[in-house]
Order: C-alpha cells, then structure tokens, then sequence
C-alpha cells in the first residue's frame, strides 16, 4: 500500500473525494504470489489497523513529542481492489522523499533492523531523521536521555552514559558496512560538565542490501529520484531516450529555480509533466543557439586568422623583396653608393630621419624601407624574376 501511495504521489493522482486511495486486486496478487480470499484480507487488514505504531518525533525547537496509530486508518474490500487510508506521517514521509530540505527523511529499515543493539538503533533513527540536513537540532542531556528512553536511575554519570549511549552506538554505526550515513558528536560545556549535545550527519553510500533487480535506462541516469521500470516503459513508448534525458535536464533545472525560492518539488509529477509536454524542445533549442553561436565565433576567428596569415605573408614578401634591393646596392661600386645615398640624403626633410641616416646610413631601421623604395624608383635594379 505505500509503495501504491508512492506510485500514486508521482503520477499525481490524488485520493477519492472521501480521502481513500485505491489498491488493484491483481496488483495484490502480483506482489504476494497468490489471491487471498477476502475475509483473509479483512482479517490482515484489521490486524494492520490494530498494531500500534509508537515513535517519537523530534520536533524543530528540538522538542519531542511522542506520537501514535496503527499501520492503516481506514479500509475498503471488494472482489477487485482494496481501498484504503494510511496514517498522515506516512503520508507526509512518503510525500516528502525526494524533497530536498526535508526534516523526516526515509528511514531505511532494512539497516535499522540490522543492528543488535536498541541504542545503536535508536541513535541510527535519530540521526537517519536529518541526513538531508547534515546535523540534528541541539537538546540538553536530558532531552537527549528521553529520546533515547533512559530510565532516570540509568547511567547517572556522563562517561557511562557517553560510553553506553553514544560513543560506543556511533562507533558502531560508522563501522557497519551497511550503514548509509556516518556520524559526529559535538558536546556542549559548561565547565567540564557536558550539559548538552548535537550529531554531525553525513551521508554515505553503503553496501548494496538484498533488493529486486532493477536495470535503470541510461536515459533517466540524471533522475533526482527512482523511477520504477513500467512508468520508464511508458515514458519511453512516449519519447526517444535522447528526448528524456533533455527533459529531465530542464525539469532539473526548473527544480533548481523552485527550491532557490524556498517552494517544494515533487520531481515525480515534475518529470511526468516535462516528458509529456516535450520539455526536450527548449534544451535542444538552446543547444541549437549555442551551436550558431559557436559557428559565428568560430567564422570571426577564421577570417582573423586568415587576415593575419595574409598579413605575415604580405610582410614576409615585403622583407624579402628589401632584402634583395640591398643585395643590388651592395653590389655597386663605392662611389656609385656615395652619390645615391647624397641624393637621398637631399630626399629626408624631417630632422630626426636625417639624424637616423647620418648615424646608421641606410641600414638604421627607420630609414631602410623608404631607402629601398628609393633607390627602386630611381635606380631600378634588376631583381628576381618571381619578385614584383
């Protein structure tokens, strides 16, 4: 019945209007291995009703407060289904599992039943409560002995309620290998008395514990939460794997959005609702900018490329062709090279230019250029043949 509460929260489906939810008799069949007859059924069902569920809940002003009631509230039997109410801190755990700033998170019991002894169990409950929040609320010493159900006549001194109580249970804990959290104390002080108490809480992955096969498709690995094998088909019946894994990316983000403005998520309507209205659209579309864009940038930089290639090449040539101008001047007798470098002497009005030449001659650097363009247009020296 809470897994079919669960299944229900996800789709979205809420209760009838008299509040009950709606088990299959085939769904029954499927799960037990066999059909009950009814009076079977009614027999369990009231059996379920009238075993006490007695728990403590530790409440935010770090409080406690004793809570109770039986596995079911309410329940209904016809030949083809079982209607039935579950208790409203069932209904607010299973609800509230994948919310992310939840207090009351799923307690696992398959771990908690593993434990021999009831303090390392109780201490697991407790810290187990707030692993979504990373430390439990403070409570003095004998908030802390309440919880835990020490009689007042129990280990009246610290180190061996410290020793019986918490030191050894945590160590414990954080040895198990089945253990999905791991735990800290921090003792509050006056003096060198301890007064009160907080655990530090945080999450681990354990050993695998014996579960039902369940190859999850790769197209809803980013799910923030399990996704059971027939609603997967259905999805899948619906969009491609590639599709999914995009709306559930968006849905993703879309939960982000909400939880920053302090709201709840339930990502199981949350991903039903991006996968049937195709969510997929707005990631591909943003991809598909992103792509232009990045072709833009990568056209821009291709031009500039070329434009510099073009520009090396153009510098390289210019260089060479000075080069061989020089080697033609070289080549002229002394007295040849005293007349053209007077006549250009005569050609450079700005001062500087003329100090430049007087000192280097037409190899200072800012002279070589205009001397070369000088001596072509007036001298015209007989170049290579691929030089223009």
């Amino acid at each position: 019945m809470i897994r079919e509460l669960r299944l229900q929260i996800d789709k979205g489906i809420p209760p009838n209007e008299r509040g009950f939810r709606t088990i299959q008799m085939k769904d029954i069949v499927e799960h037990l291995g066999y059909t009950p007859n009814k009076s079977e059924l009614w027999e369990d069902l009231q059996t379920l009703k009238n075993q006490t569920i007695a728990y403590n809940l530790l409440e935010k002003d770090g409080g406690t407060i004793k809570m109770g009631s039986g596995f079911i509230l309410e329940w209904g039997v016809t030949n083809h289904r079982v209607d039935f109410k579950l208790p409203s801190f069932i209904e607010e755990l299973v609800k509230g599992l994948d919310a992310p700033k939840a207090i009351f998170q799923a307690l696992n019991w398959d771990i908690f039943n593993l434990f021999a002894g009831k303090y390392q169990a109780f201490l697991y409950k407790l810290c187990r409560d707030y692993r979504g929040v990373g430390r439990t609320p403070y409570m003095t010493i004998a908030k802390f002995r309440d919880y835990m159900g020490i009689e007042e006549h129990e280990y009246k001194e610290f180190r061996d309620l410290n020793r019986v109580v918490i030191s050894g249970p945590m160590k414990d804990i954080n040895a198990f290998d089945m253990s999905d959290i791991t735990i800290g104390v921090n003792f509050d002080k006056q003096g060198r008395k301890v007064i009160g108490l907080q655990f530090d809480v945080y999450p681990r992955n354990q050993l695998s514990l014996p579960m039902p096969e369940f190859q999850e498709n790769p197209a809803f690995q980013l799910a923030r939460m399990k996704i059971d094998e027939e609603t997967q088909r259905k999805y899948l019946d619906l969009r491609t794997g590639d599709e999914i894994e995009k709306c559930i990316i968006r849905a993703n983000e879309y939960a982000d959005q909400q939880i920053k403005a302090n709201k709840d998520v339930n990502y199981g309507a949350l991903y039903r609702k991006s996968i049937q209205e195709g969510w997929h659209t707005t990631i591909e579309h943003r991809e598909e900018m992103t792509e232009k864009t990045a072709a833009r940038k990568r056209a821009t930089q291709k031009v500039l490329q070329e434009k510099e290639e073009t520009e090396a090449q153009k510098n390289l040539e210019i260089q060479e062709r000075i080069a061989e101008v020089f080697n033609a001047f070289a080549a002229l007798p002394e007295k040849k090279k005293d007349v053209i470098r007077e006549e250009f002497r005569a050609t450079l009005t700005a001062t500087p230019l003329r100090k430049s030449f007087d000192k280097q001659g037409e190899e200072a650097p800012i002279i070589r250029s205009q001397f070369a363009e000088f001596f072509m247009n007036n001298y015209k020296p007989k170049l290579s043949k691929n030089k223009k």
